[in-house]
């Protein structure tokens, strides 16, 4: 099937089932990713998840969604909650399911580097799922919302970390060669954040004496026209993650950042909206159907095949990732009750799971049987971790 009809028939169906869920009182994604699951070689079969193309669209979407994630926080509440929470929050929800999933693997007889893609699937969040997330709860501005997307920005940068330094080493690399890997990419991280901290203070600059980021973005928007707020939000963010992939990091992270960056401040109250409003549209009517109906889109069957494996996995990578989240929460300064909420929705994923098992198939450091496995882990918690929050949720206010 071509792409184009094909992505017509997914966008339909995704559309369809995903308004049924959300009349039945669910999140529209568990209809979306149902659809593609319907429509895939799972099921029915009818849409290949390999057409040239697709994958193509589904990233775009990946980094319009992240784009979209970071213009929604302001800079300095992110800063605030990145001093004063997230780093300890992140480094516990990270360093304890990567440790137990390093464990998991090296008991399921999975060599080294298996175990690290094992480690990492257990201990990433996905942003776009929690951004999802966060605003069907209305949270996104609260100081939950502050903190889990802080906190899944720490997680996703020491994700990056161990994934750009697994990536580059072999099993026949020595102690030195690792220890050498692992301060290269510290330093290369350490660079990108200094330069965004360098641009966001050159904007500050501006803006407190005379106003000259906004007159010149006003400038540019009246010579090539209104339709030019979008184009020149993009470039801006484009350019970002552009610098974050030649550092080695994956394209989400400058996406993210240069989302921060374009703040009403910086840009103007009326371009922002209208900035704002834009990337809504798009993202909202057609790239995060289509990107959670790619994942079911993708499921394949021998998924199913190894059921004692599967619940293990989720079991395990569930409760590890809850309980340690929660727990980073709470010694962060959380309540209970907003502990526990962090903790259900730090357990997001769909995203970055999913590149760390693409790229780790590629490099040969799984099978596909391992690597049908981690997608229906990652669509597994996609669908149920919104139902396990909504009984926790119903729980707290009935109290």
């Amino acid at each position: 099937m071509y792409l184009i009809t094909s992505l017509l028939i997914l966008l339909a169906v995704s559309r369809l089932l995903g308004r049924l869920f959300e009349s039945l009182g669910y999140l529209a994604i568990i209809g979306e990713i149902f659809a593609g699951f319907l429509l895939g070689p799972a099921v029915f079969n009818f849409i290949n998840p390999e057409i040239t193309g697709l994958n193509g669209i589904v990233e775009l979407g990946i980094f319009l969604l992240i784009f979209s994630a970071g213009l929604e926080i302001e800079l300095k509440d992110f800063l605030q909650s990145l001093k004063s929470k997230a780093i300890l929050c992140g480094l516990i929800s990270f360093i304890v399911p990567f440790s137990v999933g390093l464990l998991f693997g090296s008991l399921f007889k999975l060599d080294f580097f298996g175990s690290i893609v094992i480690g990492l699937c257990f201990a990433v969040t996905a942003i776009p799922v929690a951004l999802k997330f966060l605003k069907s709860t209305k949270l996104i501005n609260s100081k939950v919302g502050h903190g889990v997307m802080a906190t899944a920005v720490v997680i996703e940068i020491l994700a990056l970390l161990v994934l750009g330094f697994t990536s580059e080493s072999s099993a026949n690399d020595s102690l030195f060669e690792y220890l050498k890997m692992i301060l290269i990419k510290g330093g290369e991280m350490l660079l990108f954040f200094f330069l965004v901290m360098a641009v966001n203070k050159i904007f500050r600059s501006e803006l407190r004496y005379i106003q000259r980021t906004q007159k010149a973005f006003k400038y540019l928007v009246e010579a090539l026209g209104e339709e030019a707020v979008f184009g020149l939000g993009l470039v801006f963010v484009l350019i970002f993650s552009t610098l974050s992939e030649f550092l080695g990091f994956h394209f989400i992270i400058g996406a993210f950042f240069g989302g921060l960056l374009l703040n009403k401040d910086i840009i103007g109250t009326n371009f922002f909206d209208s900035l704002s409003l834009t990337l809504r549209s798009i993202t909202t009517q057609f790239f995060t159907p289509i990107f959670f109906a790619y994942l079911g889109l993708i499921i394949q069957r021998s998924a199913f095949q190894d059921i004692s494996f599967i619940i293990a996995l989720i079991i395990v990578g569930y409760g590890t990732k809850i309980l340690s989240a929660s727990l980073g929460a709470k010694l962060s300064g959380f309540s209970k009750s907003d502990s526990l909420k962090m903790g259900l929705i730090l357990n997001s994923r769909g995203t970055f799971d999913l590149i760390v098992a693409n790229l780790s198939l590629a490099k040969g450091y799984i099978d596909s049987k391992i690597f049908s496995l981690l997608v229906l882990f990652g669509v597994f918690s996609v669908v149920f971790n919104p139902i396990l929050y909504r009984r926790f949720y119903h729980q707290k206010e009935s109290t």
